[in-house]
């Protein structure tokens, strides 16, 4: 299994930092962007994806959860833009927005994607996409947490890619 994107790994400004207009929504980015899924193992049932960046821990003590989704039909391996805000063929999990040691509330984009906003400097996302052999049981607004003791011997595959945020 392979993930595709068609980027050259740098995370194009309209999915990050440089969003404008109606792709913000509380200065947050939230069009997501498009990537395929390549060589699905027999078998799979659902898809499900993580995008983290690992890169935040020095920044806000901990990986920032940027993305979470699950339960993508095995035939949707074309991820398109915007697929967070105009598909109904998934559920999504919270994003870190949703901690509450933010300075202010958030809660209108803690349950979609937003995109990359590296403070201070170029940062790696792992986007994590698993083949799952059945839907998971889990309800938007789902937590990390949650996502990972649901997928307990669920998963067929996964494979990840690293992407870039700019500064």
């Amino acid at each position: 299994m392979k993930i595709k994107t068609n980027f050259n790994d740098v995370i194009p400004e309209k999915y990050s930092k440089g969003a404008k207009g109606s792709d913000l929504l509380l200065g947050k980015t939230i069009r997501s962007f498009p990537f395929e899924i390549l060589d699905l193992p027999e078998g799979t049932k659902s898809i499900a994806f993580t995008l983290i960046d690992y890169d935040a821990v020095p920044v806000c003590g901990f990986p920032w959860i940027h993305w979470l989704v699950t339960n993508v039909p095995k035939s949707q391996t074309e991820i398109p833009d915007n697929f967070s805000r105009t598909s109904d063929n998934k559920i999504e999990g919270k994003n870190s927005n949703v901690s509450r040691f933010l300075p202010e509330d958030l809660s209108a984009v803690e349950n979609n994607y937003v995109g990359p906003y590296p403070p201070d400097k170029d940062h790696i996302y792992t986007l994590t996409v698993y083949a799952l052999s059945e839907d998971l049981n889990l309800e938007n607004g789902f937590y990390l947490n949650d996502f990972l003791k649901a997928t307990e011997g669920k998963i067929i595959e996964e494979t990840s890619h690293e992407l870039i945020g700019r500064n």
